[in-house]
Parts: C-alpha cells; structure tokens; sequence
C-alpha cells in the first residue's frame, strides 16, 4: 500500500504492541505526542483493512454490539518496521513524526533506537549546512531575525538530539 500517512503508520505501530479495537487506539500513550480523534482512527483503520495491513476479528462485548479487534497482518509489520527506523526528513516533522518512531522504537523494544537517532542527527547537520550557506548579513531585518530563528532551532534539535542518543547508549 503506498502513500500511507504518518498517521496511518502510527496506528500500525500501536496495532503491533498487541491487537486492539479503535477506541483503545485513541487512548494510546502517544496520545500526548500525536492525538488521532475518535472519528479518524476508525476512517484510518478502514483504510489499513482495505490495503491489507490490518485485519480484523468480531468480539463480543456482552449486551452491547460487537467490537472490531484488529491485528497487523504481515505485509502491515513489514511495512511499519520500513518506516519506523527512517528518520524525519523535515526538521519541522521532528515534533511529531521522529518522537512518535522513537516511542514506538521503545515501547515495542525494537533495537533501531540509536541508528534512528543517530541518522536524524547527521539529517538535521546537513539541514544546518545549507542554512548557514544562506544566512543574511545580519543587518537586524526581518530576514535576518528569520535566519537567526531557524539557526537556533536547528542547534537545539541537534543538542537536543545528542543527548537522546547518549540517554538511548545507556539506558
């Protein structure tokens, strides 16, 4: 299935820790991260069962209706591992995309949480790179409050980032 949204590689992630039903997908611990409202992981589960990355089961709950559970089907794991160990290509994507992998990364106890951390690094380095090739003269523009911005930002993701990894090496 091509073109799955980050958020659709998010509840295969969370799929993979064990099979579940929408409601308690909702109710994730990466809710404080990445917040998928009730109505969308239904529609997103639908989307999964249809390009075959999840599969389903009724269970009954009961006096009330049956509940769909829902399991990764083996193209559905070996689509989230390809995803899970890339890293964010956008610096702005680091928030949401790279936190939700390395959470996954840990909660599933998947040995990728270094080499993630370690390729999101050398990305945000080159990202400083080209920033740098076209930073302003500093002449208090507006344009140069915008360099200025975006070089901090870059050099605290990147400690920020270092010092994942070093927690990653220990723990």
């Amino acid at each position: 299935m091509k073109g799955l949204s980050d958020q659709e590689f998010v509840v295969l992630g969370i799929i993979m820790d064990g099979a579940t039903h929408g409601y308690e997908i909702c109710q994730s611990e990466l809710n404080h991260i990445w917040h998928i409202p009730i109505s969308q992981t239904y529609a997103l589960l639908k989307r999964l069962e249809q390009g075959k990355m999840v599969t389903f089961r009724l269970a009954r709950q009961g006096h009330r209706p049956q509940k769909k559970v829902y399991a990764l089907t083996d193209e559905g794991r070996r689509t989230f591992l390809a995803w899970v160990g890339q890293p964010a290509e956008k610096i702005r994507d680091i928030r949401t995309e790279f936190l939700s992998k390395l959470f996954l990364i840990r909660k599933l106890r998947l040995d990728m949480g270094g080499s993630l951390i370690a390729a999101q690094i050398k990305i945000c380095k080159e990202r400083k790179k080209r920033i740098n090739g076209n930073a302003t003269a500093g002449t208090g523009t507006f344009e140069d409050m915008v360099s200025l911005y975006r070089h901090t930002m870059i050099d605290a993701t990147i400690r920020w980032l270092e010092r994942c990894l070093v927690y990653e090496r220990e723990g």
